[in-house]
């Protein structure tokens, strides 16, 4: 749905003038959301009128959860005024051909199984091939990298697909409530009750893979948020993505392989700049806050509840570091895990290097 709403969302969506009414985006905002709609963003100029000093985005195209997944990269241009004192809006839309290479990443949902941690202690505490001598943060970052490749069998084999999962166990609580009705029997109830059940579980499962996937830290799992967290997924998806990209000569490109090899070049040629440090500055205004208490005291190797109070308290809902694992997957397998990681935080204070 597109055109001329002659309504703005939010206050920067305007420019000159007197103060937008907060009554008129509240109304605005509420239609958004009632009817379920999504504003993707825009490339091009931030606003689509304009008469004398006042300027403003009046014109947009809004988009529903199904256009979104079908048509994941839908882009929205605004192009330059003519004769019209309204921009004309160009909607592009097209498929993502490019997907790229699978990267393991941890799904917290996993922790919901009950032979999760089995399979992770069963993982750690076997000894390492093929040296099983390594200490602190080489020993751990081996116990990681071998445990992704457990992970990723058990998820295939054991865990399986979630909405496949689902799927068949919604035919299996429909044929034995059939059952049921036929014959209903203390063993055909029993049956009846662990289907539902498990479907229950499963279904709390794809609520924290869509949570997850949606890095939603404002609401809480337990309230089915299913359709919500999918919901913020296409529309991140949809906006995070580079439509086109601006080339040396100025020129503009939405060739997916040209973008690609400029976005490279462009952080390689970002961090490999020479760095020269300011050696010769002029410390003595800056005052000594630090006493030589403390600053020995910094150096000092934490304890064991050191290290673990601050990993409970980091926020659960944080996305994957570089290796793949969540916050969460630390604090649920801090009992399996702790003490490799402890070993790994007095070797990094050793100054061993980083592996």
């Amino acid at each position: 749905m597109g055109g001329d709403f002659n309504a703005i969302s939010c206050s920067t969506e305007r420019m000159g003038g007197s103060s937008p009414s907060l009554r008129s985006m509240d109304d605005f905002n509420n239609m958004i959301s009632t009817c379920n709609l999504i504003d993707i963003g825009f490339v091009g100029d931030s606003f689509t009128w304009n008469r004398g000093h006042l300027w403003q985005r009046l014109d947009r195209v809004l988009f529903n959860d199904a256009w979104i997944s079908l048509f994941n990269a839908t882009n929205v241009q605004h192009l330059s005024r003519t004769l019209s004192d309204h921009s004309p809006l160009l909607i592009t839309i097209k498929r993502s051909s490019y997907n790229a290479p699978p990267k393991f990443r941890f799904q917290n949902m996993c922790l919901l199984n009950n032979s999760f941690l089995n399979t992770v202690n069963n993982n750690w505490i076997a000894p390492l091939h093929p040296d099983n001598g390594v200490r602190g943060m080489v020993r751990f970052w081996y116990k990681l990298k071998r445990l992704k490749q457990v992970l990723n069998w058990w998820n295939r084999n054991v865990f399986k697909n979630i909405f496949s999962n689902i799927l068949q166990d919604e035919n299996l609580v429909n044929l034995t409530e059939s059952s049921y009705r036929s014959d209903p029997s203390v063993v055909n109830l029993d049956l009846l009750n662990k289907c539902k059940v498990d479907l229950i579980n499963y279904h709390n499962q794809e609520e924290v893979y869509w949570k997850q996937k949606a890095a939603a830290k404002h609401l809480g799992e337990g309230d089915r948020n299913t359709k919500y967290f999918h919901a913020i997924v296409n529309r991140k998806r949809i906006k995070n993505s580079t439509i086109k990209i601006q080339k040396k000569d100025g020129l503009f490109t939405d060739n997916i392989m040209e973008v690609k090899d400029l976005a490279i070049e462009h952080f390689q040629n970002l961090f490999n700049k020479n760095f020269s440090s300011i050696i010769d500055m002029e410390l003595s205004f800056i005052h000594n806050i630090v006493s030589a208490e403390d600053n020995n005291f910094l150096p000092c190797p934490p304890s064991l509840e050191e290290v673990k109070k601050v990993m409970m308290e980091r926020n659960s809902d944080s996305v994957a570091g570089p290796d793949g694992f969540t916050t969460l997957f630390f604090q649920k397998a801090w009992n399996i895990i702790g003490g490799d990681m402890f070993n790994a935080v007095l070797d990094f204070f050793d100054g061993s290097p980083m592996p």
